[in-house]
């Protein structure tokens, strides 16, 4: 086993899933140029390649509904020539509409210096994300619609 120092790409990666874990968005955009994109894949989900504001457009909202969402990785790759991390991940979370779970591949392209992302590629699980995220917004709606109601 290796007693080196992670070089700084790897560390911003590793710091990056650990922001996740925080449920904090600031700290999730702290490693983020300010023109990095994320892209969602596979292309059949349909997501749009989203700028920074549209990212946090999107996770906000979802991310305060999963309590206690904890991403766990499962694998690192560096490739230093390209200047990027993949990490192989998994993630849990509790919710009202039941238990979240998913799996990641995530391509992290860093800037010269390693300390910031320049893109980000998140390949998910499609099944889970066509099966639970649809039921939780069918049950935020139909949650909002008794709100408006007064029940």
């Amino acid at each position: 086993m290796s007693s080196e120092t992670p070089s700084r790409r790897r560390q911003t990666a590793l710091a990056v899933i650990e922001a996740y874990n925080s449920h904090n968005m600031d700290n999730i955009m702290s490693f983020r140029t300010e023109d990095c994109v994320q892209q969602i894949l596979p292309w059949s989900l349909g997501r749009p390649q989203m700028d920074n504001a549209s990212y946090v457009t999107f996770l906000g909202p979802l991310l305060s509904q999963l309590k206690d969402f904890t991403v766990t990785i499962d694998d690192v790759i560096e490739d230093a020539q390209a200047n990027k991390v993949v990490i192989l991940a998994h993630s849990t979370a509790s919710s009202d509409i039941g238990p979240y779970a998913n799996e990641y591949v995530l391509i992290l392209h860093m800037n010269e210096a390693g300390d910031k992302v320049t893109k980000f590629v998140e390949f998910v699980d499609s099944n889970n994300s066509v099966t639970f995220f649809p039921k939780l917004r069918e049950h935020l709606e139909e949650k909002a619609k008794a709100s408006a109601e007064g029940k």
